[in-house]
């Protein structure tokens, strides 16, 4: 089974994304840390134990990277949701998640190691599935699988912003509706343009964020 990690909102600049949450939930995310080698760093909120809200930017104290950075940053979009995560729970892995999603057609990329250093300076590490094509998979509606082995998860050290009611998903290819449905995470699906949307209670009331 799976069970949903957390979301990331991209913005080019880590500050103004945070800046943007904040006033738009009433909630500022905490730093989280670099990327080595990635390009990007990051700041988070929470929504429960297990389930959390990652801000991602570019890092302009990084050189440039070997490869594109994720959730098309480097394309300098306006701020918005880009996509999700989950996580394996008991009787399943990263791997047979990932197999999951190869099976219905979408390749979430190959299981490799990541880590950062948190502001307090102990290293956070886990795995993910990374590089699938398109990244993230199919307009961001689909998920990357994430693992974060003995790791505290940080949705267990940040901010609080409110709670998370409900997590849409859109899609005009039936394909890419069937995998997120077997994904048995809690999505609702529907068909129409592409957008990944969650619905949040927050202490400035309820809040919608978007792909779209």
């Amino acid at each position: 089974m799976a069970a949903l990690d957390h979301f990331i909102f991209s913005s080019v600049d880590l500050a103004a994304g945070v800046d943007l949450i904040a006033g738009t939930t009433g909630v500022t995310a905490a730093p989280g840390g670099p990327h080595p080698g990635v390009g990007t760093h990051n700041a988070l909120l929470t929504f429960d134990d297990e389930t959390y809200l990652e801000i991602i930017a570019i890092d302009p104290s990084q050189p440039e990277p070997g490869r594109t950075r994720p959730f098309r940053l480097d394309e300098r979009l306006e701020p918005r949701l880009a996509g999700f995560a989950i996580h394996p729970t008991e009787g399943d892995s990263i791997d047979s998640l990932a197999a999951l999603m190869r099976e219905g057609g979408f390749d979430p990329g190959a299981v490799m190691p990541m880590s950062r250093k948190h502001p307090d300076g102990h290293m956070v590490e886990w795995r993910l599935t990374y590089g699938g094509e398109p990244e993230p998979p199919a307009s961001a509606c689909l998920p990357f699988v994430i693992d974060w082995g003995s790791t505290p998860t940080p949705a267990l050290s940040s901010p609080k912003v409110g709670d998370l009611v409900e997590v849409s998903v859109a899609h005009p290819d039936p394909a890419v509706r069937s995998v997120a449905e077997a994904l048995d995470v809690g999505l609702v699906v529907s068909a129409g343009p592409a957008e990944l949307s969650i619905r949040i209670a927050t202490p400035n009331g309820e809040v919608v964020l978007s792909s779209a």
